[in-house]
């Protein structure tokens, strides 16, 4: 590692008591965890639109469907919360390995990580309650309820930053250590193409596929940038 790749990621040039294969059991835990996280958020996101009863619809159709299938209904919001747990873990623990080059954005992304796993288990719950009152009372009436909801402000306040914030985390992460040496320009445009198409399929599973493929080339090269710039931070 040169002293110039050294000090853009705001460590010391790499010596041989600081190597990888050498670095403490703390260091090789975070680089395992920064590797694998984008590749749980695909795996996970996969087997949740997969195992999603309403995939692809909305509306009336999409409780009724909830409302006859609940158990394969929590087992997709329950890996979709993981899923996002995994995807916004990069964008929460980037100013770990950022100190100059690219610390401000990692420090953007931290925030719009912080922002989104706080909203979306929320958003995630109401599935549980579409399935419950349409079951109950029917899908009409679960109908009434969101004209109620769509009278309250605060529902699309809480809503809508924190779902751009879970999109925007991971990208603007992937930006920072592209900034920073970390990972080559290439990793941006891919993790971009897996989430446009998770976002345009309408989160059924061939769009889950496209965002584990993406996460795939991500952790690939996270670990080929840590080897190679050997950051042991």
């Amino acid at each position: 590692m040169s002293a110039t790749a050294a000090s853009s990621l705001g460590v010391a040039p790499t010596t041989p008591s600081a190597s990888p294969g050498r670095a403490g059991a703390s260091t090789r835990l975070r680089h395992a965890v920064l590797i694998a996280s984008p590749v749980l958020a695909g795996l996970f996101v996969l087997i949740g639109v997969a195992t999603d009863p309403g995939a692809g619809v909305s509306g009336p159709a999409m409780w009724k469907l909830y409302a006859e299938h609940p158990d394969p209904l929590q087992w997709s919001a329950y890996d979709l919360h993981w899923s996002y747990t995994f995807w916004a873990l990069p964008a929460m623990g980037a100013f770990a390995f950022l100190r100059r080059r690219g610390a401000w954005l990692a420090n953007i992304a931290g925030l719009f990580g912080i922002i989104g796993i706080s909203t979306l288990p929320g958003i995630l719950v109401v599935d549980f309650y579409d399935s419950a009152v349409a079951g109950v009372a029917g899908v009409d009436t679960l109908g009434k309820v969101y004209e109620a909801f769509d009278g309250m402000w605060a529902v699309t306040a809480m809503m809508m930053p924190g779902n751009i914030a879970l999109m925007l985390c991971l990208p603007l992460a992937v930006a920072a250590f592209w900034r920073g040496g970390l990972v080559r320009w290439w990793a941006l445009p891919v993790i971009l193409v897996g989430i446009a198409g998770l976002w345009f399929s309408g989160f059924v599973w061939w769009g889950g596929a496209i965002m584990l493929a993406a996460g795939i080339g991500l952790a690939v090269e996270f670990a080929l940038g840590l080897r190679r710039t050997a950051v042991a931070v």
